[in-house]
This record gives structure tokens, sequence and C-alpha cells, in this order.
């Protein structure tokens, strides 16, 4: 089809086209008064050139379609604006106002153009002479354009637009013309057509609409998300007025009306959500995954309309009955007025499908998805991408070190002071031991060890991209420091290659998407790969299994076999449970979204990552999972692998012969919806002022402490930062000991 098309494209006899548009783009300069008479010609003209090659529109009498989203058994999650556009209305019907009001705004000759306008070529001209291809269009064009081009932004659109433009116009009225167009644009709010656009700001029926309600919503046509009456009224006030006098202009408005009609203010009816009541959150993600498929054509901005009108249906992954269990479980844990809110992901392991994505508790009020854009620090959520860098560079888990707190460390000649905070501390702790009990010190000096750019790099192939190898490669990620924080959804991922034995997937949420006749235009094409070694992800889950059975998330037991890390960030900002059984991998968030709040007295209790977030995910998951098999967590010994045990051992820092002290104002900063917060960590980590670091190139393992050897550093001043939310001011004694042996 696409090589006819191509075809009929080569045969269009182009010169006699340019010639004809080139004699009456001069009419039109030098003679104005002609521009009617030369619009006429330049349609009838096009229309005989043109015809041997005009497109095929008998699909035209279909009136655009809503798309239905589908949840993974079949029941309907939304009805993309389907239902009030399937109830067109009359042209006949409306009063004159409304139709003009249109036409004032977008295309006041169309009653007496053939489908292009001279005038309106002439600004197309210019300005994609100035690099933008824009305007020019009429409501016969913008109908091609909504119809059959997809509206991609390309020259060769523009001229296959006048094609269909100029078969529309033989082949139907301009009555007709027009009442499909008031049936079909886009007016911003999910609202396509004028029923749909009258009900939603309004309450009325476009039979009911004024001059001014009118005017409002036919300059809403051209920018209709831009020029939003809720968000910007003087904006739209302003275009509204233009349209009135337009209409005045032409005739179409008496003097006293259009007096009475700039006069009257603003009013309308209260919003309504153009989409799910069920999983409203999934769904905006839905239209946000669909917008890069391009078996949906167009561009990626035309994609969104497209799937508004096209008539598809779109199969999901959501599983509905995971899906209200995380419902449930949220509003019967954390339900109460002024509770801290919680976002819940879970994606399938190996295959990457999101079968539950709960953004938060109200989508009226707050559209931001806390699970797939909030990006909050983890905490020690994060070790396990430490534990997992320390396998690959051969690091035995039982290997022991001082699990004392606090603790003087130096990383690039800089120090910083480590304290322990959600488990036990003191004596020695092997790093299996560290991951149970979620101590600090352990995981602060094993990174030393690792090397931080080696961390970084281990989180990068589990789908964790947000860390500044240069700013964000520091000791501070061991207890989850990052420079953005990450999302529910990329945690729910990442810990879904541990149940997964080290395959990663690509979290998605479209299956497929079949058109309006049920021929399928898209499949799901699988996007996994084996990231890791079963061996060294079945040492690391033994350790998450431990921290579930024993240690700090024994909260989130379930009665089967599962596996798990908790989180807790400075002054209780953030709290995590991220957690999985080999079918589910869930990733359970709290916190307050708009700014980083200390959550001492919830139900008064201090939120920690083994409180209320492992509470939820058990509720969740308990019935999300009790239709699926009982299997065992993949786990392994490190008897397996080829690892070497090491000694964490240092020599007790010595006083330095003298300090000094520097305050520096903390950097930390609350989180707002536009999906980003500033650095937070485990409580109990004390940093140096940023310092950069390059990244090495190729990996080199760390170097790996030893007892034969070692050799003493003295430091004579600190200078450190807290990310707290309050100035300190540190002198640390200034002598640390290292021992390194060559591998």
């Amino acid at each position: 089809m696409a090589s006819v098309a191509s075809s009929r494209f080569s045969r269009v006899p182009w010169a006699r086209v340019a010639l004809v548009t080139l004699a009456v783009l001069v009419l039109v300069l030098v003679v104005p008064p002609l521009r009617r008479a030369a619009a006429v010609v330049t349609g009838k003209a096009l229309l005989v050139v043109l015809s041997p090659v005009a497109p095929d529109i008998s699909n035209f009498d279909d009136l655009s379609a809503g798309t239905r989203v589908l949840a993974a058994d079949g029941s309907v999650l939304a009805e993309l604006d389907g239902a009030k556009r399937l109830d067109p209305v009359r042209l006949d019907r409306l009063p004159d106002h409304v139709p003009k009001a249109v036409l004032a705004a977008e295309d006041a000759n169309f009653y007496d153009h053939e489908g292009v306008d001279p005038a309106a070529i002439l600004r197309a001209l210019v300005r994609t002479a100035q690099g933008s291809l824009q305007g020019g269009s009429t409501i016969t064009q913008q109908l091609a354009k909504l119809n059959y081009t997809k509206s991609e932004k390309t020259l060769l659109r523009k001229v296959r637009e006048l094609q269909y433009a100029v078969r529309l116009e033989d082949r139907y009225s301009k009555d007709e013309l027009l009442e499909r167009y008031l049936n079909q644009v886009y007016f911003g709010e999910g609202a396509y057509g004028i029923s749909s656009a009258s009900q939603s700001y309004f309450g009325v029926g476009p039979d009911a609409l004024s001059p001014q309600q009118a005017a409002l919503l036919a300059g809403k046509i051209k920018s209709p998300e831009i020029l939003d009456p809720r968000t910007r009224p003087d904006r739209v006030r302003a275009r509204r007025d233009q349209v009135l006098r337009n209409m005045a202009k032409h005739g179409w408005l008496k003097p006293d009306q259009l007096s009475a009609a700039l006069a009257a203010p603003i009013e309308l009816s209260e919003a309504t959500a153009a989409t799910a009541a069920r999983a409203p959150h999934f769904v905006e993600l839905v239209k946000r995954e669909a917008a890069g498929i391009d078996e949906l054509g167009g561009s990626r901005e035309s994609r969104g309309k497209q799937l508004f009108t096209g008539g598809y249906t779109v199969r999901t992954t959501l599983d509905p009955k995971a899906f209200d269990a995380a419902v449930k479980a949220v509003q019967t844990i954390l339900g109460e007025e002024g509770d801290p809110e919680a976002a819940i992901a879970t994606v399938e392991p190996g295959d990457g499908a999101i079968r539950v994505l709960y953004g938060g508790r109200d989508f009226s009020t707050r559209k931001f998805d806390l699970a797939s854009q909030g990006r909050r620090q983890p905490g020690s959520s994060f070790k396990p991408f430490v534990e997992l860098a320390a396998l690959q560079e051969g690091i035995d888990p039982r290997s022991t070190f001082d699990a004392s707190s606090p603790k003087q460390l130096e990383y690039r000649g800089e120090r910083y002071t480590v304290n322990n905070y959600e488990g036990e501390g003191g004596g020695r702790s092997s790093i299996h031991d560290a991951m149970t009990d979620s101590i600090n010190t352990v995981f602060a000096q094993l990174i030393l060890r690792v090397d931080p750019p080696d961390v970084v790099r281990t989180a990068a192939t589990l789908g964790v991209h947000d860390v500044d190898e240069n700013v964000g490669a520091r000791p501070a990620i061991a207890l989850g420091g990052l420079r953005k924080g990450l999302t529910p959804l990329e945690q729910a991922a990442a810990f879904a290659t541990f149940a997964a034995r080290g395959t990663y997937a690509t979290p998605y949420a479209i299956e497929s998407i079949s058109d309006r006749s049920g021929r399928t235009i898209y499949r799901h094409r699988d996007d996994s790969s084996r990231r890791y070694d079963a061996g060294e992800i079945g040492v690391l889950n033994s350790a998450l299994v431990n921290v579930v059975t024993k240690g700090t998330g024994k909260a989130a037991a379930i009665g089967r076999p599962m596996a798990g890390k908790t989180g807790t960030t400075q002054n209780y900002g953030d709290a995590w449970f991220v957690g999985f059984v080999p079918q589910r991998s869930t990733a359970v968030w709290v916190g307050h979204p708009d700014k980083i709040v200390p959550m001492t007295n919830v139900h008064g209790r201090r939120v920690t990552g083994g409180s209320f977030p492992a509470q939820i995910w058990a509720a969740a998951m308990k019935p999300a999972v009790a239709g699926l098999p009982v299997e065992p967590v993949h786990t392994a010994s490190p008897d397996s692998l080829d690892l070497e045990r090491i000694d964490g051992r240092r020599s007790d820092p010595s006083p330095a012969p003298s300090t000094t002290s520097t305050t520096v104002a903390s950097t930390s900063s609350s989180s707002t919806s536009s999906t980003t917060t500033a650095p937070g960590l485990s409580p109990g980590l004390t940093l140096p002022r940023t310092t950069t670091t390059t990244r090495p190139s190729g990996r080199t393992p760390a170097p790996v402490a030893t007892s034969s050897t070692t050799t003493a550093t003295t430091t004579s001043s600190t200078t450190s930062t807290s990310t707290s939310s309050s100035t300190t001011s540190t002198s640390v004694p200034a002598s640390t000991s290292s021992t390194t042996r060559p591998r």
C-alpha cells in the first residue's frame, strides 16, 4: 500500500501545481480584494490537477470511535472518551453562534474556499521558511489530518493532507464537513467533540452554549492543553475575547451581543476525570507507553489523540485482583486523614509485565504518579546492589567487618562518619548478617572495598540509571544516598531480576493493541536478558530471605517462601519494603509526596521500612499470589562460587595533631511532583563536601583488604555536611589505615 501511495505521489504534475499556486499567491499579494475568488480558483485547480492521484476516503463516514483499555483478565479499565464521542451532534440543531465561533477561531473563509486558503498557505510558507511547519490548514485540511495523515510533522504530510482535503471537498458538502469537525476536534481535558467539551467545561449540552462559552471552546482548539481555563484563566479569556471580536468583524455578533459576551466572566463546571475510575495512574502510564508505539502511526505528539479517536482495544498487563488488594491494603493500614501516602508497583519476574501500579490515593486531585514518576531515596533497600557488586568482585559474603557505631571512614582523601540505625551493631558482622539486620557501618566499609563506581554500574544493569557516575558514585550510595532517587517501579523491576535468577526484563504495561476491525496491529515483544549469573543471584537471595525470616523485614512474611529488603532514610522521610516471591516482585514506598516530612509519629510510631511498608506489602501480596503455586526462592551457598573471604579489620583512627571544623549548610530539599528529590540517606551518614570523581575506563576490581600489611595515612582536617534538614559541623580525629592486595 505504501508503494502504491509512493507511485501515485511520484506521478503528481508538480510543475503545474507550483505554477497554479504561485499565480494565485501573486494575485493574493497584489490584489487583496481578489482573495475570495483566488481561493475558489485555487481549490478547483488543485482538484483538477490532483484528481488522478486522489486518495481513497471511503471510510470517512465512520465517525471516530473511543478506545477501550482492558485489564489482563479482559475487564474494562477505561473507555477513553468513547461513550461521549459516540453521541454526535447535528449541525442544524446547534445555535448559530456555536459553529460561527469555531469558524471565527479556525477558518473564517470556510464556506468560500474549496478546501484550500491561499492566504493561509502564504503564511504557512513563510513559517516553513523560518523552520516551523505550521499554519495554512483549513478546517477541511484539519479533517484530513485527523482522519488520514495522523498529524505527522513532515512536508510530505502537508502534501498528502492537501490531496485528502481536495477529495473531501469534492465528496461532501460544507455543512457535512463542518459537522464532522465539530464532532471530532479535540478541546482538552480528554474531550473530543463539541458535545463532550460543553459537558466537561460547562455542564450543559452544546445546544445550550452561550456565545461567550462557544467562543471559549472554539479558542481552545488552537492549543487545547495550554489554553486551560482552570489553570490559565487570563490567557484563555484573552483568546475568547479575540474570537468574539472576530465573530463581530464578520457580522456574526451584533454590537450589544459582543459587549455582553466580553463582559461575561468565565464560569466553569466542576472538573470531571476523563479517565478510568479503576487504576487511573496505570491508565495514564498506558497512554504514555502508547505514545512510543510506532504501529499507531504519526508522531509521539499525535499518538495520544490517535489513541482517543482510533477505536482501538488495548489489552494491558494489570491484574485487577492484585490491584484491588493493593488499594485495600493502603486504605486499611494508612487510611486515616493526615496519614502519609503510599505507592506500590508489582512486576512479573523474567517478563516485565506490570501487574500492579498504585500511584496514590486521590487521582482527581493528584494525577502525578508516585509509583512510576515519583523519585525518592531508597535508604537501605539499596544495599542488595552493593552486595551484588561485591559478589562480582569475588568477595565472600561471609567476610566480616567491624560493626561498631559510629565509624569514621575515608574515601579518596575525604572523611565521613557512619552510624547504625535499623538493626543491631557492635562487634564483628559478616556481610550477610549485616544485610539481615541492616547494619550501615558494614556496608559503608564494603562499598570502599568494591568502589562506588562499580556499584553504580551494577545498579545500571538492573535498570537504575539515575546515579550520576561523577557526583553520585560516592560512599553515600551504600546507604541509599542517591542523587535523584528511585521510583517504586524501578525498584520492583530491579528486585524482579533477583527473583528471575539474574534475568532483567524491562517493565511494560501494554500487551497488545487491536484496531476497530479486531486486527492486532501491535503485540509486546520480549525485552529481557540475562544480566547476572544465577549462582551470584542465589547467594544474594539467601541474605534477602534472612531479612524476612529473622531480620528487619519480619512484618512482610506471608507464609510462603519470599525475600526482600527494608529501607528507611534520614529523619524518617521515606520508608520502603521491596520484596518478591518467584512469580511477583513488589515495591512499597511510604512518605509525603510534596516534601520530606519526618514520619516520627504515625499512629504513635516512627515509620521505618519494617513497619507500615512491610505490613502493606504483606496485606497486598498475600491475596495477590493466593492462586499461584508455592515455589521456593532461588538461593545458593557461597561455596558454590569462587569467592574469597576478606577481613575488614582496620586500625582504630587515632587523633590527628590538630583538627578544624567547617560548618556547611545542608543541601537536603523536599521532593516534588516534578519527579526528583534531593539526596537523602539511610540514617546515620555524615558526608564531606561533594568531590567530583572520574569513572575509570573498563572494569577494574577494587583493592581488597588483608590483615597482613598496613599503611597509615593521616589527615589534619575534615569538612563534612549532613543531609539532614539542619546545618551541622563535624570535627573528626583523622587517622585511618588501609591494606591492599592486588587482584
